[in-house]
């Protein structure tokens, strides 16, 4: 395998439809056209790289549901270990699926009932729930402490 930042320069020469800059933690963003990351020093650090990278390719832009984030994670992942290849990189399964069940743990936590503890379904902005039909919001989470917040009841709309 070639030296990370001789890696790290020809993903760059790969991509020059990208902007990348240094940041405290991996993120595309696509209304900068832009992949930031912290510093490459690390295999995993090219593997996540390359997932970043892997979401632009893919188009990922937004998301109206929460499963489809997740849909997005995986397909990004699938697509980075595609990308690996031009690399002579292999990422790790067991990295992926850690990384992954980030999400599953998020959407399964967002979509538990704050009432009974069941798990709902969500519509738009809202989860609601088919056991007690409690109806809640959730907050984003990706990053901060989970909040869900009572809507009202669905059986008192008219």
């Amino acid at each position: 395998m070639q030296h990370i930042s001789s890696i790290v320069s020809s993903i760059y020469a790969d991509y020059p439809s990208y902007n990348f800059a240094a940041a405290e933690d991996f993120i595309w963003s696509p209304t900068h056209n832009t992949v930031y990351h912290p510093a490459i020093t690390t295999q995993e650090s090219i593997w996540s790289l390359l997932h970043e990278i892997a979401h632009a390719e893919l188009g990922h832009f937004t998301y109206a549901l929460d499963v489809e984030l997740v849909r997005n994670e995986v397909a990004a992942w699938e697509k980075a270990l595609l990308l690996a290849h031009a690399y002579d990189v292999e990422i790790d399964d067991e990295h992926v699926q850690d990384h992954l069940d980030t999400y599953r743990i998020w959407l399964h936590d967002r979509s538990k009932c704050p009432d009974c503890g069941q798990n709902g379904v969500q519509t738009k902005n809202t989860y609601s729930c088919i056991n007690c039909r409690c109806v809640w919001r959730a907050n984003e989470a990706r990053i901060c402490a989970l909040r869900r917040v009572r809507q009202r009841d669905r059986s008192q709309s008219s």
